[in-house]
């Protein structure tokens, strides 16, 4: 009976942990778009579980002790500063990126395609874009590149911080 008890209670344990149960954030996307993108991989299912994937995805919205601003704090960020008359825009507009980004990302880093200095890049995009036409713009650029990263039209080291400089007058890392 003892075995029993502990068999239970670890496996209960071990269900309030995993991404893959009832405890996925409400915050986030649905969990069934990340999981059918999984699914759709087979490459990177020869290096990563779904749990570990699903995790990486709660890591991208929510943050992590290296890197705390996550995708949902930047989408607070860019929409909060918004006129109201465009925040439903901005908002669906980083909804749909922030899934595509995070589908690529939370991959194993053997076989993504978008890697975290991208994200870095991103997120000083978004959050220096000054204004509306700013914002929308550099949303509309990030996306443009997303696709044609996913496309193989783009390569990754083309995804600097000249080229968003460049593409929408903003000055990201100076002298760093």
């Amino acid at each position: 009976m003892k075995v029993i008890y502990v068999s239970l209670t670890c496996f209960l344990l071990y269900a309030c942990y995993s991404t893959d149960v009832i405890n996925w954030p409400r915050e986030l996307p649905e969990r069934d778009y990340f999981v059918s993108a999984y699914r759709t991989d087979p490459v990177n299912r020869e290096f990563q579980t779904r749990e570990a994937y699903l995790q990486w995805i709660v890591s991208f919205y929510q943050g992590t002790l290296v890197a705390p601003t996550g995708w949902s704090q930047i989408q607070l960020l860019v929409v909060g500063s918004a006129p109201p008359s465009l925040k439903d825009e901005l908002e669906e507009q980083l909804f749909l990126l922030g899934r595509q980004i995070a589908a690529e990302w939370a991959k194993d880093n053997s076989s993504r395609l978008i890697d975290s200095r991208m994200l870095g890049i991103w997120g000083a995009v978004l959050q220096l874009a000054e204004g509306p036409s700013q914002q929308y713009a550099a949303i509309q650029l990030i996306r443009k590149d997303v696709n044609e990263l996913l496309l193989g039209k783009l390569l990754p080291s083309e995804v600097n911080d000249a080229r968003y400089e460049e593409n929408l007058g903003l000055q990201l890392f100076g002298d760093i």
